[in-house]
């Protein structure tokens, strides 16, 4: 089996499989509400919803690049990194839920058309896409618990 195709199967696995440490983001995600994925357990945490918006913001970027946007860029700086509550809350849990399940479809769809030889080109001068891919799998793999444990807790 090619790598790029294992990658793909991992991301469908992660997203709506069983993956082995426990439920998938779309098991974890529905039922989720959206007075739940706007809750914030403490004032400075983060809601789902902020979660899910950061988890697709740093999607973006690898979506470009295998479409063939090599200029577009993402920045820990941005306010679209770590959107606000009332940015989020204007924007909705249906749109973002959207966006989310959107930015899955494009990443497996852009993935399925690649061959091996992907993964060790340089994505930037510092890692390959075989790195960042694998980062972003790990990323939202890191939140999806994050998430898992606000909807334990809402109330």
């Amino acid at each position: 089996m090619k790598q790029v195709t294992k990658i793909v199967n991992e991301f469908v696995m992660i997203y709506q499989d069983k993956p082995w440490y426990g439920n998938s983001v779309s098991k974890i995600l529905d039922g989720v509400t959206e007075s739940m994925a706007l809750w914030r357990p403490t004032e400075t945490a983060h809601s789902i919803a902020q979660l899910v918006w950061h988890m697709t913001y740093w999607r973006q970027p690898l979506i470009k690049k295998l479409e063939g946007d090599n200029d577009y860029k993402s920045s820990m700086e941005s306010e679209d990194n770590w959107s606000t509550p009332e940015k989020i809350k204007t924007l909705g849990w249906k749109k973002i839920l959207g966006q989310f399940q959107e930015s899955q479809q494009k990443i497996v769809e852009l993935l399925k058309k690649q061959d091996d030889s992907i993964l060790e080109k340089p994505y930037y001068k510092t890692a390959t896409y075989h790195e960042i891919i694998t980062g972003i799998v790990q990323h939202d793999i890191y939140h999806l618990g994050q998430i898992a444990y606000i909807k334990s807790i809402y109330h």
